[in-house]
């Protein structure tokens, strides 16, 4: 399958066309801005003038994705949104929007690996707490993967546990698929007038989100990156180190996807072993979270939750150095980031 097929079948995908079809038409309020009906959403997107979509800006462009982001939910159904944008009819008019997206040499990079050359790490301010201690996450944690996959293999006993209890207990719990835990550090790469990408895209941000110190970071060798690049590649990962959670990911993913399956995630141990980082490209953001994909080697199936547009995730700290003092950088709720 095409990658504009793939993008108007993914959720964050079509939430991220849509985005684009009401800023290309002078810039309207999006759906999620005020109540609409269908027949008002597939007015504006039918009518969308592909040149204008050419016309946006990267950071235009950025934005669109930046609501696309913000409004990714894997513990729960599908909002009215994307309810909405799943209509044949919408999807149909969001081909095209789609089609000219993928088409600006604003989102040329999109299809990228990761840029070794660039890579920023992003410390938030919360509210609760102030600023975490993120000098300290880049140093080499012994030992960190392996208590995730215990803590992992701890949760999911747990559950089952709750359904051996309660066979049709509905529970949430873990609902993202990445390797969280102290000693991972997740990079992205700056562009021009953004200091890193993770500033702008983040799903489920819990910061102040008015500010933020931004790292420079240097590769040192040759690291062994595994790229997501697609609903396929990222099967691939899961089918060759599969972790089996069908209870603790039994709620949360039949709410956001409406399927039950025997659900697997990567055991980020075993992937450790042959690579050093993980890399989703903004591509593969467009196309892979969100949704039930099928495993060829398994009986079952996978979600990808919790993955930023660009991240990667460093298993290994072997290669990665903080390279200098980092930049403050503020926003309001009116103005974009900017160094402060």
């Amino acid at each position: 399958m095409d990658t504009v097929s793939l993008l108007v079948a993914s959720p964050r995908g079509r939430y991220f066309c849509s985005n684009v079809g009401y800023a290309a038409d002078n810039g309207k309020p999006r759906p999620n801005e005020l109540v609409q009906s269908a027949g008002q959403v597939l007015d504006v997107l039918a009518n969308v003038d592909v040149r204008a979509v050419a016309r946006l800006t990267e950071i235009e462009l950025l934005d669109a994705l930046a609501l696309a982001t913000d409004f990714a939910r894997y513990w729960q159904p599908p909002d009215r949104e994307d309810l909405m944008f799943a209509r044949p009819e919408i999807v149909a008019a969001l081909r095209p929007i789609a089609q000219a997206a993928l088409a600006s040499p604003h989102t040329d990079w999109w299809a990228d690996p990761v840029d070794l050359g660039n890579q920023r790490l992003v410390e938030k301010r919360y509210s609760h707490h102030g600023w975490s201690e993120l000098p300290l996450r880049i140093r080499r944690v012994d030992g960190h993967l392996e208590r995730w996959r215990a803590d992992a293999l701890t949760n999911e006993r747990r559950f089952r546990e709750y359904l051996i209890d309660d066979p049709d207990r509905q529970i949430g719990g873990e609902w993202w698929s990445t390797p969280i835990t102290g000693g991972t550090p997740v990079t992205s790469r700056a562009r021009d007038g953004l200091g890193a990408l993770e500033l702008l895209l983040e799903e489920d941000d819990i910061s102040d989100g008015k500010n933020a110190r931004v790292w420079p970071v240097r590769i040192d060798g040759t690291p062994r990156i595994y790229e997501i690049t697609s609903p396929a590649a990222w099967a691939h990962l899961v089918d060759t180190y599969p972790l089996p959670v069908p209870a603790s990911r039994r709620s949360d993913w039949y709410a956001t996807t409406g399927e039950h399956h025997d659900w697997f995630i990567p055991d980020w141990l075993a992937v450790a072993a042959d690579y050093d980082a993980v890399h989703l490209t903004v591509h593969g953001y467009l196309t892979t979270p969100g949704i039930a994909i099928p495993l060829a080697a398994h009986a079952g199936a996978t979600v990808l939750g919790g993955w930023n547009p660009d991240a990667t995730f460093w298993l290994r700290g072997d290669h990665i150095v903080v390279d200098g003092d980092p930049t403050e950088w503020h926003r309001t709720s009116d103005d974009p980031w900017a160094r402060a």
